[in-house]
């Protein structure tokens, strides 16, 4: 088991959540008003993972059993896409009872890149549990 919570780079009621790269402008801010979620932070790429690359980030509210899967992006909007994919199935079983949600933040959101049938089908199949944005994306947690 790997998503412990001594593992966990936030605190148990932190009030804003910031999934950012050092060095980097993109970011994803979750907030949790009057702290009344718990949640746990992960960085995953590189570091709870390893020997495969996968998103970058896992977000999840324990109170209302919500996984979200963040993925850090350049230019290239249809790379998140398999390392969004892979973050899911490598930890689908270990947050069994939760939903899942799926972020992207790229430095720019271009129209073909969105347009692209396997970004294209990844929306399809996620629908509203897809967010997409260009430098910061923000969440209110629920």
């Amino acid at each position: 088991m790997l998503l412990t919570p001594d593992k966990s780079i936030c605190e148990r009621r932190q009030k804003i959540i910031v999934s950012k790269d050092q060095r980097e402008q993109r970011q994803h801010r979750a907030e949790n008003p009057d702290q009344k979620y718990e949640v746990r932070h992960y960085r995953l790429d590189g570091d709870l993972v390893s020997q495969t690359t996968c998103c970058d980030f896992l977000l999840i509210n324990d109170t209302t059993k919500k996984a979200y899967f963040i993925e850090l992006k350049g230019r290239h909007l249809d790379d998140a896409v398999p390392q969004l994919e892979e973050g899911f199935k490598l930890f689908r079983t270990e947050l069994e009872g939760c939903s899942f949600y799926f972020r992207i933040v790229a430095s720019k959101v271009r129209t073909h890149a969105v347009n692209s049938p396997g970004f294209r089908k990844f929306k399809d199949k996620w629908g509203s549990r897809l967010k997409y944005n260009s430098r910061t994306l923000k969440d209110t947690l629920e």
